[in-house]
């Protein structure tokens, strides 16, 4: 192309003859840093000019006439000279006189027409949707010619054209959604056209699920969403086709149903099934990476997210997802407790160090999503977000109907279950514990280990959960706690401190009563017989449970209890602050528990600890102390007055470090405005809670 860019421009020195500017080019493919960094240092310069286009064009179109251009059109060369020239055309467009630019867009159909490499080839694709945004923007002829050319394609029988309409189509999503909505009813042809072909490519039916799909996400929230909803069925039936051996495909499918998910349009609601049942499809491929199948589970989650009555109403379907999360459960070799511990950082680090690993280590099993963790939170969603009404009995049926299987997996599976529910079906649950707890029980005295673990996790559930009604089984609860404190199993034993936690909280003393005494000895045994710390964090929290359920009853423990706290409120190792921080708990509640008067002689040295805490740069202990300075004025009330002079000024300082941050971007401002706010109604109990001097 002689033409010059810009109508009055001089002819092109020699440095934008094809030969220098592809010498240039190809030293950017090679694999030297310096030659890269030297030849993007020689071409900054020169892209910076107009006429760089017409010299990329010469190379991109490698005239076989033309030796100069022949010797440097390596197809790596001409793939970078289209990436660049993409790039700087937006730049220079508006400078090049109208006659070079109806030259340059035919140049551009005449490469797409008859190139054969293909990483040129999508080059220059995304060279034409640039120009083509450019057109649309300016409010120019929006470049019919292209339209004309990209619907030759799509007919072509030469299936490279076809597939390269459709990349054309995905290129072009952002300016189709925003300057072509008239040609929305003619695109949904062409896409109707390949996906009704069953003799089609599969790359071009993979190139036009790409490019629809991106189209449905664009239009996710508008109206005429409804031109291209009934081809939904279609990308679905052509991602299931090629599931096996193109898990991109399938990603980029998810995506798209995750962004329909919350579309008000009715048309989406009609596809609700086939959309859900290609995602269970999906979760339950064993030869699927699993980060493809968590995100099938995401939109299952997120479909019963948005549309709960909907997705509620449809018995039949919600029957077949239940039964694909408790059979994923069922198989897996897991802990189905795993839920209870997912939160809790000190628990995964004693799993890593007990595998040999570290917190930092970028392989992190416990950091990614299992078959267990993948149902579970799907469950839980179902659980929270649709009717009860809909939901409750096709959850309990298979709850009860494995727990009273012969198979130890569907029991473990049915236990866990029921406690992974019970946080969003508690209502009515509550009604239903006369039915439940005998097998809840029954699980917690199971032959296996992993059915009794998860019998803990769902009795520490429904004891959250189910208050006050759950009280009412004290009786048969508390005795099964004992028993599993003894357990053989670690995670049992951790996992029924939690239970223990869980439900004293709200116990009254004469409950407790009967095993106060052998629950104290077996916590503090457990306390300091445990090697990780996590069990240890649960021991101490279930002591501070128990105090607070004995109230005064507990007095006769106190000093033994924190002796063992004291020795925990002065830990240095900074991996160490969580338990310290609990150790610091426990002594408020049992403050709490016991009284002044009983409480009197460590009331100095827990002080001392919480104020240490205050001065080191963990949020989580600096939290600890907090909550322990407000029982403590509480219960010590006028003798705690001596130290406000020295710590009221800390948390106004406190209070004022965010002062005016609404909406901070990092996770740890987040933690800070949280620490204000806690500082803040601290500063407030202390003002109208204690006593006038």
């Amino acid at each position: 192309m002689s033409t010059p860019p810009v109508a009055a421009a001089a002819p092109n020195p020699v440095e934008y003859e094809p030969q220098n500017m592809g010498a240039l080019l190809n030293a950017l493919t090679q694999p030297n840093t310096d030659t890269i960094r030297q030849a993007e240092k020689a071409m900054k310069p020169l892209l910076k000019d107009p006429r760089c286009i017409p010299s990329l064009m010469q190379i991109l179109h490698a005239d076989p006439n033309n030796a100069a251009v022949v010797a440097v059109a390596l197809p790596q060369v001409r793939h970078v000279a289209a990436v660049i020239l993409r790039k700087r055309l937006t730049g220079h467009y508006a400078n090049l006189d109208a006659q070079y630019r109806s030259l340059l867009k035919a140049e551009i159909l005449q490469i797409l027409a008859h190139e054969s490499e293909r990483s040129v080839r999508n080059g220059m694709v995304g060279v034409a949707a640039a120009i083509a945004k450019l057109e649309c923007t300016a409010g120019g002829t929006s470049w019919p010619e292209l339209f004309q050319f990209l619907a030759a394609a799509a007919a072509h029988q030469d299936p490279m054209a076809r597939e390269l309409a459709f990349s054309l189509l995905s290129e072009m999503t952002e300016t189709v959604y925003t300057h072509l909505k008239d040609q929305f009813q003619p695109i949904a042809g062409l896409f109707q056209t390949v996906f009704s072909n069953p003799q089609e490519s599969p790359a071009v039916q993979k190139a036009a699920v790409q490019a629809l799909g991106q189209l449905l996400s664009f239009l996710a929230d508008d109206q005429e969403i409804e031109v291209f909803c009934h081809l939904i069925p279609a990308i679905l039936h052509v991602a299931s086709q090629h599931a096996h051996d193109d898990e991109d495909l399938v990603s980029v499918v998810l995506d798209v149903l995750y962004d329909l998910a919350y579309s008000p349009v009715p048309a989406i609601t009609t596809h609700l099934q086939t959309m859900i049942l290609f995602c269970l499809e999906a979760m339950k491929a064993q030869d699927m990476e699993m980060r493809v199948r968590d995100s099938a589970a995401l939109v299952v989650a997120t479909l019963a997210e948005a549309k709960p009555k909907t997705f509620g109403k449809e018995q039949a379907l919600l029957g077949q997802v239940l039964e694909v999360l408790f059979t994923l459960i069922e198989n897996s070799e897991e802990s189905a407790a795993g839920a209870l511990f997912d939160s809790n950082p000190t628990w995964r680090e004693d799993l890593i160090a007990e595998a040999g690993g570290t917190m930092d280590d970028p392989d992190d099993p416990y950091d990614n999503p299992t078959e267990t963790s993948m149902a579970q939170g799907t469950l839980d969603m179902l659980a929270c977000e649709i009717p009860k009404k809909f939901i409750l009995e096709p959850l309990l049926s298979r709850c009860m109907e494995r727990m009273a299987s012969p198979d130890p997996r569907r029991r473990k599976a049915g236990i866990a279950c029921l406690g992974v529910v019970a946080e969003g079906c508690a209502e009515p649950l509550r009604d239903h514990l006369d039915e439940v707890m005998p097998r809840v029980l029954q699980a917690s005295r199971d032959e296996n280990p992993q059915v009794r673990e998860c019998a803990c996790f769902c009795l520490g559930q429904i004891s959250e959960h189910c208050q006050p009604e759950i009280l009412g089984y004290s009786e048969q609860i508390l005795p099964t706690i004992f028993s599993l404190l003894d357990d053989k199993t670690v995670a049992v034993q951790a996992t029924s401190c939690y239970v223990l936690e869980m439900f004293c909280e709200r116990l009254e003393p004469e409950a407790v009563r009967p095993m106060l005494d052998s629950l104290v000895r077996k916590l503090a045994a457990m306390l300091e017989g445990a090697n990780k710390r996590s069990v240890q964090e649960m021991a101490v929290a279930a002591m501070a449970a128990t105090a607070v359920a004995a109230e005064e009853e507990f007095t006769p423990y106190v000093a033994g209890v924190a002796s063992l706290m004291e020795k925990l409120m002065v830990l240095k190792e900074e991996n160490l602050f969580s338990l310290r921080g609990r150790a610091l708990e426990c002594m408020g509640h049992m403050a709490i528990a016991v009284g002044r008067d009983t409480f009197r002689p460590y009331f100095q040295a827990t002080m001392a600890c919480a104020c240490e805490g205050l001065t080191t740069s963990s949020t989580d202990l600096q939290e600890f102390a907090y909550a322990v300075f407000a029982n403590l004025a509480k219960v010590m009330k006028e003798e705690f007055a001596p130290v406000l002079p020295e710590l009221v000024p800390h948390l106004i300082d406190v209070i004022g470090t965010d002062e005016g941050q609404l909406e901070p971007a990092e996770e740890q401002e987040n933690v800070s405005v949280g620490v204000a706010i806690f500082c803040r109604t601290l500063v407030f109990f202390f003002l109208f809670s204690l006593p006038c001097p």
